[in-house]
């Protein structure tokens, strides 16, 4: 039986053509995104689990990095050097002992030249107390300081700083924010516990 175009309801053709682009699409829209995903995905040459890398100078530790997983790319020329870091946690040490540690939730190593880069909740905590949070901090090995360019917020006995742009020993025993500084200090009591209104 053929069926004459010309007797078909205009509506009726609108509306199989829509079904047909319909069923186009859901066939290749998924498919074709996941096959693309799948395909750019690269998977690291080399991956360690618990991995720790010690800097030390006569045997004396000088700081100690340590990560839940470690990712390395030997195929990339350019940062054949470097390692990516998940969960990292990084201990400075002053004569032998530790002072502070650094966490955040990755980062990204220099093997070589042994500087540090961390990014997302970066956290440096000392045992005496002082804290710095910020999202990103790097570490250069060679002047033992770390630094970066974002906000910052630096606690110390109940005092808070902030401002953006920083550079400070591990220790933050020297610490300096460089842009739009705001500072609240809190008024500590004296000590004796004296009254200055007493008679």
């Amino acid at each position: 039986m053929k069926i004459d175009r010309r007797h078909l309801c205009p509506t009726l053709l609108a509306a199989l053509a829509a079904l047909l682009l319909i069923a186009a699409a859901g066939c290749s829209g998924d498919e074709e995104i996941a096959s693309t995903t799948a395909g750019t995905a690269e998977l690291p040459d080399q991956e360690l689990f618990d991995y720790v890398l010690t800097e030390s100078e006569a045997g004396v530790p000088s700081w100690e990095l340590s990560s839940d997983r470690l990712e390395r790319f030997l195929k990339k020329a350019d940062v054949e050097d470097e390692v990516e870091l998940f969960g990292v946690r990084m201990r400075f040490y002053r004569d032998g002992e530790p002072f502070s540690l650094l966490t955040s939730e990755r980062g990204r190593a220099n093997l070589k030249k042994k500087d540090i880069f961390t990014w997302g909740d970066v956290v440096v905590v000392t045992t005496d107390g002082r804290r710095l949070e910020t999202d990103q901090l790097h570490y250069d090995n060679v002047k033992g300081l770390i630094y970066n360019e974002v906000f910052n917020k630096f606690t110390r006995d109940g005092d808070v700083m902030t401002g953006f742009g920083m550079e400070a020993t591990p220790d933050l025993g020297f610490f300096e924010l460089k842009r739009r500084v705001n500072a609240s200090v809190i008024d500590k009591p004296r000590e004796d516990g004296a009254d200055d209104d007493a008679q």
